[in-house]
């Protein structure tokens, strides 16, 4: 028996689900989890609120912003990626984005200026401030914390509902997954959005899952993963990167790097010691990704 629910916003759907017998208790509980934790989220990174705190650090870019803790833990993930994929993952990507047609496709304005940033991200500064913590982002730039924010929210929420019922737990972000399933492995699939590619299943206990592709996000002329090395919409020769990782953060983060690098994609994951599907002209598996769909893929 599962415990399910679904929050629809964000132009996804957001599932938090528990394996336990439904009750109305557990899905207040549930509900209220789910909604509360997406909507802190929001406030603190959406690039389309005028009074987030990404908004507002954007805004006020080359001096400082004081920020509340929560916030410095979602831009440390993303600094974390970024590090990790040597910076094809980049926090620092909120002009590029506009240009690209993206707040146009969402139908959303964030009052951010298009163009190149004039900064690196390895120049974010934090520090403490006199009551909470304070962040500088260089000149000219703006914050893109899309990249990372939903598998790290993935990962709070599998984390919570596991610690806090002590039922085994999955929390699906609009295709960035954490599964916690410590007495019994969990069945996922990671969904290519591809024509004529079948989704590919696998029972997981502790993981997370992530698939990085032009799918539904996408327009005439471009797509929402930008490669930093040139400002624009990545020029792959794939059209889906999934990628199985220890959370759904690492997860996100080398799918994305993956995506972006082209040709070079699959070297690059296996570097980082991680199983990858890649789907382009070929299909082309890393690590212990499964062959088939049904195969058993051990704990990341």
């Amino acid at each position: 028996m599962e415990t399910s629910t679904c929050y629809r916003t964000w132009k996804t759907e957001l599932w938090l689900t528990v394996r336990a017998e439904p009750s109305p208790r557990l899905q207040r509980w549930l509900d209220g989890l789910l909604h509360d934790e997406v909507d802190r989220l929001d406030v603190l990174a959406s690039r389309f609120r005028p009074d987030s705190v990404s908004t507002r650090v954007s805004r006020n870019a080359g001096s400082w912003t004081e920020v509340p803790w929560d916030f410095v833990t979602v831009l440390t993930a993303a600094l974390t990626a970024a590090e990790a994929t040597d910076g094809l993952v980049d926090p620092l990507l909120g002009r590029e984005i506009v240009a690209a047609g993206y707040d146009e496709w969402a139908g959303q304005e964030s009052g951010v200026t298009a163009g190149r940033r004039k900064g690196d991200w390895r120049a974010i500064e934090i520090t403490a401030g006199r009551t909470q913590a304070r962040v500088r982002i260089p000149p000219q730039s703006a914050l893109d914390l899309g990249a990372v924010a939903k598998g790290w929210l993935a990962d709070r929420l599998a984390l919570i509902a596991q610690s806090s019922t002590g039922f085994d737990a999955v929390a699906n972000m609009g295709g960035d997954l954490r599964v916690v399933a410590p007495h019994d492995g969990w069945l996922v699939s990671a969904d290519p959005d591809v024509p004529g590619v079948e989704p590919m299943s696998f029972e997981v206990q502790d993981a997370g899952l992530a698939t990085s592709g032009v799918g539904h996000r996408s327009w005439k002329g471009g797509h929402h993963l930008i490669d930093p090395r040139t400002g624009r919409p990545a020029d792959s020769a794939w059209s889906s990167v999934s990628v199985m990782a220890a959370d759904a953060a690492g997860a996100n983060a080398a799918a994305t790097a993956g995506f972006v690098s082209g040709d070079d994609g699959p070297a690059l994951v296996q570097s980082m010691g991680l199983d990858a599907w890649f789907i382009g002209d070929d299909q082309h598996s890393v690590g212990r990704w499964p062959q088939k769909s049904g195969s058993e893929l051990v704990d990341a």
